[in-house]
């Protein structure tokens, strides 16, 4: 098993960013959302662009999300090893990022939207495989883009994040099928 560390360190950062924006508040205006882009603010672009998807909105949330993380980040991690791993985080965080910017008006924190990307993906490994635990991953991807229509969630949200893990499962075995 390929060694775990990149799952971890996301999960160490998402909770030291977290608890740093409860002490300063004002971390949480790194929030995704367009104010930095309609003032051509380039530097806080790119600093938005690192932090928004660190911050939680509240403990119990955070908390959820090590959990869920800490089991299938590192499941997911050592099934496509380290390298391409990173390659999925970069690539779903510039997705999403475009995405929420290009769909919605909403602010959106959380590395919630990672855990979605890594379920989506996760439930096509284990379809794949025919593992008859994959309809339980699909089942909890209908809920998370369920809840997407209903209180106060962006459907956008919820739905691109599943959308990217179902691309980057996809195109990943075509590009790896290639090398």
């Amino acid at each position: 098993m390929k060694n775990k560390t990149f799952s971890n360190i996301l999960i160490i950062i998402s909770a030291a960013v977290t608890f740093v924006s409860f002490i300063y508040p004002q971390i949480l205006e790194y929030w995704m959302n367009d104010m930095y882009i309609q003032n051509k603010d380039y530097v806080w672009i790119a600093v938005q662009f690192l932090m928004y998807q660190f911050l939680h909105w509240w403990i119990l949330h955070l908390l959820s999300n090590w959990l869920f993380l800490y089991i299938f980040w590192n499941q997911v991690e050592s099934m496509i090893w380290t390298r391409r791993y990173v390659i999925f985080f970069i690539l779903s965080t510039l997705f999403i990022w475009i995405c929420i910017l290009l769909f919605t008006s909403w602010n959106t924190i959380w590395i919630s939207w990672f855990a979605m990307a890594i379920l989506g993906y996760y439930a096509m490994v284990l379809k794949k495989i025919n593992h008859p635990e994959y309809r339980w991953a699909i089942f909890l991807l209908a809920i998370n883009i369920w809840i997407g229509f209903t209180w106060n969630i962006s459907l956008v949200w919820h739905l691109f994040w599943a959308i990217f893990g179902l691309l980057f499962f996809y195109g990943s075995r075509l590009y790896f099928k290639k090398i």
